[in-house]
């Protein structure tokens, strides 16, 4: 509830009904606040403890300082101060610890949002007193807050992530470290994730090469945050897009089964994503168990692309004829397989004569290359990645922020991949 909105209902009588309910409330005096009502006196202390627990973090947070409003500037700066730029000598140490702090200082915060709920709806049970204003003052100076610390997080991870990926040697002994102690207990693990074992987990170490598991786990995460691209499972590929137990495409006439099969999967996948509605589709594909790359429709932009990070691949059949490149038998049954999508988007695309249709396929799309024969999984991952963030992969300096650039050692990927999958389940 905004405070133009309160003012609104300072002005409108209290409904007979509602004060009679609540006419045995007395008013209480509740410092800093002044008097209110007693059914809100439980909602006033629960703020006044989540600006304590705030305080263990930002010291110079205090009640007293959000009773009027501050600027964005403001608590900006009280964050900072807070948060200081880590020395040198004990950068990886300082900036993890921040991380941690102000990950638990974002997690206090979040409660926010149901003890305003509940407030607001005790508060429009009385008449207006000043203390419903002044706390409305303080649930905006909470709410920017929560902003601050969520930008500063954003900024201080970034920084290790780019010295991590600077510092690769760095990178993997924090990545060993993770990873051994995250195989201590197995059946806590194991218990944590519908579909990971702790088995799936361990592809993420240095020079692993990285299973199924582990890429439908983001593929399905990640998707399912973008709100408009729809990711299917490795699964889907060799089901629907290949002849069994191979990796050739499917070729010739494609059956109703076929299609529908393709139907069945994406209009399950769409709900498991909770996507109403979505404009492009990410494909990894497993190949034979020994490398992983990725195909992209993409309705907004009408363009069908092709990842691989194998530098011989692209470079090779880059030059060749459309037709003789290695991915022209697959482009076609991705052509078959955007005219099926289309239809269950209900915007139909018939790319049949492609004259005049403005569509773009690209069966070797230029991407990073991986330097050695484990990193495809990684590699696929990272695409993905930019295609959420940037629509498509971007190389180099039209990479920003740095974080996102590829490298030629992908650890501190690796690191970064593991640290969220543990996040996600509360291991960390």
């Amino acid at each position: 509830m905004s405070i133009a909105t309160r003012a609104i209902y300072h002005n409108l009588p209290s409904s007979p009904r509602l004060v009679k309910l609540h006419k045995k409330c007395p008013s209480v005096n509740c410092p800093p606040f002044g008097p209110i009502r007693s059914c809100t006196l439980p909602f006033f202390r629960q703020i006044n403890d989540l600006i304590n627990s705030c305080n263990k973090f930002i010291p110079s947070i205090s009640l007293q300082q959000l009773l009027t409003l501050v600027t964005i500037d403001e608590l900006d700066a009280l964050v900072a101060s807070a948060f200081p730029k880590p020395s040198a000598g004990r950068f990886y140490l300082d900036t993890t610890l921040q991380i941690v702090q102000l990950r638990e200082a974002s997690r206090v915060i979040s409660t926010l949002t149901t003890v305003q709920s509940r407030l607001a709806q005790q508060i429009k049970y009385h008449r207006a007193l000043p203390s419903d204003d002044i706390v409305l003052v303080v649930l905006c100076n909470l709410k920017t807050l929560y902003g601050c610390i969520g930008r500063k997080q954003g900024i201080i991870e970034s920084s290790l992530w780019e010295k991590l990926d600077e510092d690769p040697e760095q990178a993997e002994v924090k990545l060993r470290a993770l990873v051994n102690e995250s195989s201590h207990n197995p059946s806590l693990f194991n218990q944590k994730f519908q579909f990971v074992r702790l088995s799936d987990f361990r592809t993420l170490g240095a020079g692993r090469w990285v299973n199924d598991e582990v890429v439908n786990y983001f593929v399905e995460k990640w998707c399912t945050e973008s709100g408009s691209t729809l990711g299917l499972n490795s699964f889907f590929a060799p089901k629907c897009l290949f002849n069994p137990g191979t990796s050739i495409p499917k070729n010739g006439f494609l059956s109703e089964v076929d299609e529908f099969t393709v139907e069945k999967w994406c209009r399950k996948t769409a709900k498991k994503q909770k996507l109403d509605y979505w404009d492009s589709v990410f494909i990894p594909i497993n190949e034979n168990g020994t490398h992983w790359y990725s195909a992209r429709i993409d309705f907004r932009q009408k363009r069908i692309d092709i990842y691989d990070s194998l530098k011989e691949r692209c470079v090779s059949n880059r030059v060749k004829p459309p037709l003789l490149r290695k991915n022209a038998g697959l482009m076609l049954i991705l052509l078959w397989l955007t005219e099926i999508l289309s239809r269950l988007r209900g915007e139909e695309v018939n790319l049949k004569n492609n004259k005049g249709s403005g569509w773009t396929f690209d069966p070797h799309f230029e991407v990073y290359f991986q330097p050695n024969n484990y990193d495809c999984g990684i590699h696929l991952l990272w695409h993905l990645r930019h295609i959420l963030e940037f629509r498509q992969i971007q190389l180099g300096d039209k990479c920003r922020p740095n974080h996102l650039k590829f490298t030629d050692n992908m650890v501190g990927k690796r690191l970064r991949l593991a640290q969220e999958m543990l996040l996600d389940v509360g291991l960390v």
